[in-house]
């Protein structure tokens, strides 16, 4: 099948990437970040990648690409400021509504987060990741009812990825972070993957979910300032 994964360069999406072309897919992923797949001469299927160079907040920056099958939006920043909005709700929708509604189209996963379910996590990214998830269930219906295709979020908690290194090397914070994580650890980028394999290619009849994994993150009211300091 034909994917498209926002976010391909590092951490999660780029995972994504190389579980997909390792089944035989054809990937394109879409990044600010330059390729770091098609020349990786360890990767599995790497020739079956095309990269494109885009902003997701800029609307007019995102490349013309038909005949998508499965739609993953990994794409996100957690900057507590405006770009939340702009890149994480304002711009997941500008692909969704570009790509997503295309008549070859089986699948659409959001990556939202935890953080839309609990509330912990600074106010505008929890505001963000929420709208993904509003947003994903309306996507849900439309995308039912014209194209019989499912359509969820997954509602990562912790991941081990480059951008939260500082938080897993901060012993106080992590053990709060451990505190209300039952299985105390978090997953990794493999785990992550899977999760977007599993809910796009063998999933086929769940749609309109908001998927909760992580560990069984539990609600604390003074996470929401991690990474403040």
């Amino acid at each position: 099948m034909k994917v498209l994964v926002t976010g391909s360069s590092k951490g999660i999406g780029r995972q994504v990437c190389v579980k997909f072309l390792a089944q035989g897919h054809e990937v394109l992923g879409l990044d600010l970040l330059e390729d770091t797949i098609s020349k990786d001469c360890t990767l599995t299927g790497r020739e079956k990648y095309t990269h494109f160079t885009a902003d997701i907040s800029c609307r007019e920056s995102l490349p013309d690409i038909s005949d998508v099958e499965i739609l993953i939006n990994n794409a996100g920043v957690q900057a507590a400021d405006e770009r939340d909005i702009s890149v994480n709700l304002l711009g997941t929708m500008a692909v969704t509504e570009k790509y997503a509604f295309q008549p070859k189209i089986k699948s659409v996963l959001f990556n939202s987060s935890v953080s839309s379910l609990t509330g912990n996590e600074f106010p505008t990214y929890v505001a963000s990741k929420a709208g993904v998830t509003g947003y994903m269930k309306n996507c849900a219906i439309r995308l039912a009812n014209q194209y019989q295709a499912t359509c969820n979020a997954v509602c990562f908690g912790g991941v081990a990825t480059e951008l939260n290194d500082s938080v897993m090397k901060d012993p106080a914070l992590w053990q709060k972070i451990m505190d209300v994580t039952p299985l105390k650890k978090w997953a990794t980028v493999e785990e992550a993957a899977d999760w977007c394999y599993f809910l796009t290619v063998t999933n086929t009849f769940c749609t309109g979910q908001a998927i909760d994994v992580s560990g069984g993150e539990r609600n604390c009211a003074d996470l929401f300032v991690w990474g403040a300091d």
